[in-house]
This record gives structure tokens, sequence and C-alpha cells, in this order.
């Protein structure tokens, strides 16, 4: 399996660029994709260090999503983040069993910290 630092979902695609380019700009090789399909597929074909999410995607709740890798075996010790703009989002994103929550916008500075603190060694 092919090894990257973070995978990123986000449904934005300008977003998925601005965040792949502060992310490689802080050394992390990454992958993104804009769907929850994708994302299982990047999943059979890569081990990431960190799965970086956005909580609303087309057609799809990132929460469900982070809940249902937490539930499976070969994805619940992945550390998942979730990012959104929703002025209550930390808390549920976190029910949902998320590591860590990043509220858009955000500071490049802080996001850069809070990816580097989720990263398993």
């Amino acid at each position: 399996m092919k090894q990257v630092d973070i995978v990123l979902l986000d449904d934005d695609k300008d977003i998925c660029l601005m965040v792949e380019a502060i992310l490689r700009f802080g050394g992390y090789t990454v992958q993104s994709c804009s769907s929850p399909e994708a994302l299982l597929g990047l999943l059979s074909e890569t081990t990431p260090r960190l799965i970086l999410m956005d909580m609303l995607l087309s057609g799809a709740d990132g929460r469900d999503i982070c809940h249902t890798l937490k539930q499976k075996t070969a994805t619940a010790r992945l550390n998942i983040v979730m990012m959104s703009a929703h002025p209550d989002a930390e808390r549920s994103c976190r029910e949902a069993g998320a590591d860590d929550f990043i509220p858009k916008p955000f500071d490049m500075d802080i996001f850069l910290q809070t990816v580097s603190a989720n990263l398993p060694a």
C-alpha cells in the first residue's frame, strides 16, 4: 500500500487546492478526493497518517463518514480531523468520533499546528 501523510476529503475543489498547497508547504504528502466513494477507494490503496475532511459534503455528512470509519476495524485507528464553518460543528464532529476540529475560515499557522498535533509518529 502507498503511504501518504494526509488524505483530504472536501467537495469544494478550490478549498482542496488551497488546503493541498498549505499542506505541501508544511512538508506533507497529501492526496485529495471530493466524494465519500472516492475516499473509500483511496483508503483501499493508500495508508494515510491522517484524514482531514469537511463536515458538510454534497449529498453526504462528514460526521456520518467519520462515525463509519471509526467503527470499521481497518480504519478505526486512523486519526480524523474535521473542518467546518458551521457555528456549532465542533461538538457534533467530536460526538461522531473526530479526533480534532478546525473551524473555517482558519489561520494557516493554527491549521498546520492542528494537523501536526494529530499526525501519529
